[in-house]
């Protein structure tokens, strides 16, 4: 009985536990052997990002990375800024189902919006993922970063994709706010 209880509940039992710490061990390695690269890859997408956004001529020796004091999931992500005057500033806002609208806007020497690029990639796809597309994205290059933008004053939201247009706005608003400290810090 003894030996029954052995077999059919406890080696089970260790044999899975074992198991789970093989797997929890090589997801480790993997991990430490991945992660150097995806955030080099990220580093790498959000530069280029940057430069085309920025005004025509800038190049990666141009940017100087600035300090964005911001802990949060969602809000400004990081800051550049150029020799002549000009700033990008990457941030991030909640959309549909809990997914991450980014927003990186450029801003020209005059503070004003001269690029934008966008991942709203999470949102549905037909529906939110139209806040990418530049019948939506070019109503905000030219805008000033003196005030909040409010949709469907400032601009009009994507047709049938409120609550991902509304998250898209929060993001540039908080690039404009972001923008805003930085410069006034330099």
């Amino acid at each position: 009985m003894k030996n029954d209880t052995f077999e059919s509940i406890i080696r089970p039992i260790l044999v899975l536990g074992v198991i789970c710490l093989i797997v929890s061990g090589l997801l480790a390695a993997t991990n430490s052997v991945t992660a150097p690269r995806i955030a080099e890859n990220d580093r790498k997408t959000t530069q280029a990002a940057y430069l085309a956004v920025l005004p025509e001529g800038t190049t990666a020796e141009d940017l100087t990375e600035l300090t964005v004091n911001n802990t949060e999931k969602t809000g400004p992500v990081s800051a550049v800024k150029t020799s002549d005057g000009a700033y990008a500033v990457k941030a991030t806002a909640t959309g549909f189902d809990g997914g991450l609208i980014t927003t990186i806007l450029g801003f020209d020497a005059d503070g004003n919006i001269c690029g934008i690029w966008s991942d709203s990639s999470t949102q549905t796809a037909g529906m939110g993922s139209k806040c990418d597309n530049p019948s939506f994205t070019d109503q905000f290059v030219g805008l000033g970063s003196d005030a909040e933008l409010t949709l469907n004053v400032d601009v009009q939201q994507v047709s049938g994709s409120t609550v991902s247009s509304k998250a898209f706005v929060k993001a540039v608003n908080s690039a404009i706010a972001c923008y805003n400290e930085v410069k006034g810090a330099a």
